[in-house]
């Protein structure tokens, strides 16, 4: 029996640019490999799964053209950090409010996206983001959007909503294709900076064209991260932070252990169950780029661009693995 494939990619802002490079290299390589140049990622995913910054690569690469293929290669997402980084990252002139106004983001949103609805994805997809009125947990799937208008959303919403990183931007009102109910949103990176057990959850309830709510054996799961961010924060310092100081600190260390714990939980779970080769977490090293996921400086987009690269070209083994996997089950 073929397994369901899933890819799950965090978040992390501009660090995005990271799992970008290392998902256009195993695109090329898919087409090499299957000679065949027209094939994307949606082409060999069942799922994917995004929070933040990996929502919208998750976008990116379930939006079809009007031929029902993908609109964009993978390649485009690279640029599309590279181009606009310092648009979506754009200084709030205000004294009060959000680090950065939502308006370059939400207008780069619109142009890629445009009336691009959840219920039309190529592929399911799993995107998370976290109601601040209601206190819940939400996640836009593409099977209840299917079935329901009132989970049906323009992904150019979704993709605002799972990015709306508190402190950095504003949080969002989203209003479903039904026009009710309306949902007030703040970024998925508050509870699952990576949504690869989100994913699971998701795909053992669901219908894919291979099999019906699979079990965890018969699935294979790529996880894409950010960039692993090491830098410590001194006792003798943070001793010493009032509330100002601890803001950055604390989002900061809740979305980086928020990963940390999924990525244990679902490697354990794989072991547990004798399958621990249907789980491949990818988490390259940020070398010499800053591990802010708001610094989008010309310099600090060519070390996160590196960063990817590297890890390229010193886990050719590991991606070519992948790739003949992707292959093996489609």
């Amino acid at each position: 029996m073929k397994k369901v494939r899933i890819l799950s990619i965090d978040g992390g802002g501009i660090r995005g640019i990271i799992p970008a490079v290392i998902l256009a290299y195993i695109e090329e390589e898919l087409q090499r490999k299957t000679k065949n140049d027209a094939a994307r990622l949606a082409d060999y995913f069942d799922m994917i799964a995004g929070t933040s910054t990996g929502g919208i690569l998750t976008t990116l690469y379930l939006m079809p053209d009007d031929k029902q293929r993908s609109k964009y290669q993978a390649k485009e997402a690279i640029e599309l950090y590279k181009k606009h980084g310092k648009d979506i990252f754009d200084k709030n002139r205000t004294l009060t409010g959000a680090k950065y106004s939502e308006k370059g983001l939400e207008r780069i949103l619109k142009e890629k996206f445009g009336n691009f609805r959840l219920s039309e994805t190529r592929k399911h997809c799993v995107i998370t983001a976290y109601d601040i009125t209601n206190r819940d947990a939400v996640f836009f799937t593409t099977p209840e959007a299917k079935n329901s208008k009132d989970r049906d959303y323009y992904m150019r919403d979704v993709a605002r909503a799972t990015s709306a990183a508190p402190t950095y931007f504003t949080p969002t009102k989203i209003t479903p294709l039904s026009g009710n109910p309306e949902l007030c949103l703040v970024d998925g990176g508050m509870f699952a900076n990576d949504p690869s057990l989100s994913a699971i959850v998701e795909a053992r309830k669901t219908d894919f064209p291979s099999q019906s709510k699979p079990n965890f054996e018969n699935l294979y799961v790529v996880s894409v991260g950010t960039g692993k961010v090491e830098k410590p924060y001194e006792y003798d310092k943070a001793r010493k932070w009032g509330l100002l100081l601890w803001i950055k600190p604390v989002i900061d260390i809740l979305m980086s252990s928020s990963a940390e714990v999924t990525g244990y939980q679902v490697q354990k779970i794989f072991e547990a169950i004798g399958c621990a080769k249907n789980y491949e977490r990818i988490e390259p090293a940020l070398g010499e780029a800053s591990t802010d996921m708001d610094n989008a400086s010309n310099n600090n987009i060519a070390n996160l661009e590196k960063a990817g690269k590297d890890y390229v070209e010193q886990n050719k083994k590991q991606l070519d693995t992948i790739v003949d996997m992707l292959i093996a089950n489609a």
